[in-house]
């Protein structure tokens, strides 16, 4: 077998040729909401890119979600691998907008480029009745994790059991997203994309919060002293109030928010020094979340029998192997460097991706 370096972008399979917000559960942590301090941002600097993984929460028959070969409710031919592709290029375009605060502070803040994207790492199905009934709601998150330490992890759910206008919880290196499938069913009996929005808006919302912003003023509505997120850009509900914001919590009024950061129509805008922040996050606790970075240096592949996503600087698929990705399974690889000596199938219906990235500083 004729030895073949990867050194681009592969993405493999029948389907992938290429490879408002609801009330939101997550707390504010003071512990967390320290004003920055010997931090500062680059906007000329490069997109910092972070890994994030698809988890879906199906019922032991894989039905009430996404699964691998449909949506379980139209006859589109779309799949939990399509709308997981579809929804990371929803957020990074959202990622890539940011507008002038509604909540503007006196002096003014200029509008600055929010400079982070998610990269898609995997794409998992989690087949039990038990659990989806159990994690159905904001008090408990699954357990399941994959690349702990180098991935966020995102469960994509049908809705909260409780609250039908519930958004998410996050926490750690993962968030739950309530309503992500009823969402979808929606846009399909409607035909209106801003069923999508509200979803995207949601999963850069929780993710705001794994990467240590807190709510704008969301958790402070009515309080005249308190500041929600410690951040001297984000205006407190009691300036706002003595400044002719006759109701800054309303969810969609001229005085309301448009922060990312609070539950409102727009939930778009970010202050400077949000955005200093996360970026002080992902340079810090979440650097090895980012898709240049490697905690592992080498790995030889040798079998694969369930979706899985290798994250290593060098991968070899060494001559003694034969891997055959089939059975509608996915398998992705974030890699600096990917060499393949042995054989290797990819089935129709199943997924190989690959992403060759070289290691930042």
């Amino acid at each position: 077998m004729k030895k073949i370096i990867l050194i681009a972008i592969i993405a493999l399979s029948n389907n992938l040729l290429n490879a408002q917000g609801g009330e939101c559960f997550t707390p504010d942590n003071p512990l967390n909401q320290k004003a920055i301090s010997n931090y500062v941002y680059n906007q000329d600097g490069p997109i910092k890119i972070i890994r994030v993984n698809f988890h879906y929460m199906l019922k032991d028959d894989g039905t009430g979600n996404f699964n691998e070969t449909s949506d379980n409710y139209s006859t589109r031919p779309y799949n939990g691998y399509m709308y997981a592709e579809d929804m990371v290029k929803w957020c990074n375009e959202h990622w890539d907008t940011n507008i002038a605060l509604n909540h503007m502070p006196i002096p003014a803040v200029s509008v600055l480029p929010k400079k982070v994207r998610y990269q898609l790492c995997g794409v998992f199905f989690h087949k039990n009745t038990t659990d989806y009934y159990t994690y159905d709601t904001h008090l408990s998150m699954p357990p399941f994790v994959e690349n702990s330490g180098e991935v966020l992890n995102i469960y994509i759910q049908y809705g909260h059991r409780t609250n039908p206008s519930a958004g998410g919880v996050a926490g750690g290196e993962k968030t739950s997203i309530f309503n992500a499938y009823l969402n979808y069913k929606l846009f399909i009996d409607n035909n209106q994309p801003w069923y999508h929005s509200y979803v995207y808006k949601i999963i850069n919302h929780e993710v705001g919060h794994l990467l240590n912003l807190g709510h704008a003023i969301q958790s402070c509505c009515g309080s005249m002293t308190s500041n929600c997120d410690g951040l001297d850009d984000t205006p407190t509900y009691g300036w706002l109030i003595n400044n002719g914001y006759t109701d800054p919590c309303c969810w969609n009024c001229p005085s309301g928010s448009n922060n990312l950061m609070d539950y409102c129509a727009s939930q778009t805008a970010l202050s400077p020094m949000q955005i200093a922040r996360m970026h002080a996050c992902i340079d810090g606790s979440k650097l090895f979340y980012r898709n240049c970075k490697y905690k592992t240096q080498s790995l030889n592949i040798t079998n694969f029998t369930t979706n899985k996503a290798y994250i290593t600087k060098y991968v070899t698929i060494p001559s003694n192997s034969n891997i055959v990705v089939g059975n509608n399974s996915a398998l992705f690889i974030n890699a600096e460097e990917v060499m393949i000596d042995g054989e290797f199938e990819v089935q129709l219906g199943s997924v190989l991706n690959v992403d060759i990235v070289p290691e930042c500083n």
